[in-house]
């Protein structure tokens, strides 16, 4: 008799967690070899207020697809090592907005150059084509999840 209840290889939601597990800690490692003290999760948020200058907390938690406790625990992190600055927003007090400091602005450039090298090492047996593919199944599922999330989160509780 088989007592195995399923296979985790070939669930999408333990190979997505464990990828990502994976690239999070290849990056760390990139970046320590670099000199650069940055996570993955710390890079993430780099990203985004890069591109943005500014952007609130709320949605840094929204766009990471994390909880307000772990966001908030992530940016006094990069608070304490000098990244990112949170101030409160001029019109609600109670929402901050983040935004880099001169030190977190300084990590830019080498942090890029790294992560596009990580990239192109754990990509180095990936087609385009299946990358591409790969990307857009990806988009699907999280577009499905924010759905449902909502649709879920709007129904009453039983």
């Amino acid at each position: 008799m088989n007592n195995f209840l399923f296979d985790p290889e070939g669930s999408l939601g333990f190979m997505t967690f464990t990828a990502s597990r994976l690239m999070a800690a290849f990056l760390r490692r990139r970046m320590a070899l670099a000199g650069i003290d940055l996570t993955g999760e710390q890079w993430g948020v780099m990203v985004f207020v890069w591109n943005r200058g500014a952007i609130g907390q709320d949605e840094l938690t929204h766009a990471l697809c994390m909880d307000k406790t772990g966001m908030s625990r992530l940016l006094a992190t990069m608070e304490d090592k000098g990244l990112i600055t949170r101030s409160p927003y001029p019109d609600d007090a109670r929402r901050k907005v983040v935004t880099a400091t001169q030190a977190g602005d300084a990590l830019k450039e080498r942090s890029r150059a790294v992560a596009e090298e990580a990239l192109v090492l754990l990509l180095q047996d990936v087609s385009p084509q299946d990358h591409a593919t790969c990307m857009r199944v990806l988009a699907t599922v999280k577009d499905t999840l924010r759905g449902l999330d909502r649709r879920f989160a709007a129904e009453p509780a039983s």
